[in-house]
This record gives structure tokens, sequence and C-alpha cells, in this order.
């Protein structure tokens, strides 16, 4: 299969302008928080943790056994590859990439402090709050389903190992806004799909 990759001379000749939007996008997003609005009394409540990194945000889900799942997602040659330059940034938000899905069997219990001890990457913020267990258990499913037909790489420079997701990564398609959607599907309100993290969880039960 042939794959067509476009110049370095196209590239280098669109970095200022990408640069100057991304900077502006920051300063836009950074005036703000997204805000989490958890699912009201939900009929069989199970914890869940949303784990602020700085830059990129994951999401720690219940097993019924008493462990826990850490799902994430991103850009593969930049999170899964660890290709980390200028270029790749560029190609990541200039146009759509091949994306990844991240996850990591954890120890239980499902307790923050559970989720600190054994989640080996840096967080900034944990925020955790109750959504229904049937909503966590398909979620759960779904994104377990994608990751069994995949081909698997290691990346343990973020604690993850990775398979290719079917959605492509792209600037308004990122870790944050993708979290946000896995959210809704957990019942939870959410006001915006975010570029950079930086969350609030109103109303926590």
């Amino acid at each position: 299969m042939v794959m067509y990759r476009r110049p370095v001379s196209v590239i280098r000749s669109r970095v200022p302008g990408v640069l100057i939007l991304v900077a502006a996008l920051w300063l836009l997003a950074g005036c703000g928080t997204t805000v989490v609005i958890p699912p009201e009394s939900p009929p069989d409540p199970v914890p869940v943790f949303l784990l602020d990194h700085g830059r990129h945000t994951s999401l720690v889900l219940p097993a019924p056994d008493g462990t826990m799942t850490r799902y994430a997602y991103g850009d593969w040659r930049f999170y899964a590859e660890r290709e980390t330059g200028l270029g790749r940034a560029v190609a990541a938000v200039m146009w759509p990439t091949e994306a990844a899905l991240g996850r990591r069997h954890l120890p239980g219990p499902p307790t923050e402090s559970a989720v600190r001890a054994h989640v080996r990457v840096g967080i900034q913020e944990i925020h955790h709050f109750s959504v229904d267990a049937a909503r966590a258990a398909a979620l759960r499913r779904r994104l377990d389903d994608i990751f069994e037909a995949g081909v698997v790489r290691e990346t343990p420079e973020v604690d993850l190992s990775f398979v290719a997701y079917p959605r492509s990564y792209s600037l308004r398609n990122n870790s944050n806004a993708v979290i946000a959607d896995w959210l809704i599907e957990l019942g939870a309100g959410v006001n915006r799909r975010p570029i950079w993290a930086g969350w609030r969880v109103e109303g926590a039960n």
C-alpha cells in the first residue's frame, strides 16, 4: 500500500499560520472551563474517574470484578509512537490523522486513592462522580470491542497499550473532545467539546 505524505516544504510553509491558529485557540480555550454535570440519581450507581493530565485527559471506568480500566484517545503517531516533535504536532492540527485508543487495566478498588496509586503518569486533578452501571458497562464493552479487534502497541511512556481507533484525530476531535463524548454516553451533561483539558464537575454525587 502506497502512503501519500505531504512534502516537508508544504508543512514548513504552513507552520507559522498554524502556530498562530493554535495559539489563538489556546487563549480562547483558556478563558473557560468544561463543565460536567453528572447524571442525577443513577439507578445503579458506580464511580467513574476523569483524569486531567494537563494537556490530555483519560477516563477510568470500574469493572464488575472490582478492578478498573483506564481509557484514552489521541493521535496515533504522537501518542502511541511518541513522535512528539513540531512536525507531528502541526500535522495533527492541520488535517485528520490516524487515531489511537489507549487502555490499561488497574487493580481495584475503584477509589481515587487507588487510581492515584496505580496510574504511572502525572495527574493534575481527578474528578469522580457516579453514573449508572449499565451505561458504564456499555461504554466499556464498546471500547473493549475496538481494542480486542486491533493490533496492540505497548507505550510504557504513557502507561498505556494502544490500538487503532476508527474515528480520525483532529484539532476539534482530540483527546479531550472525545472524552467529552464518552461522558455523554455515560449520561452526563457537558457544556462543550474542549480542545484543552480543564474540567469542573458540578454537583457530583
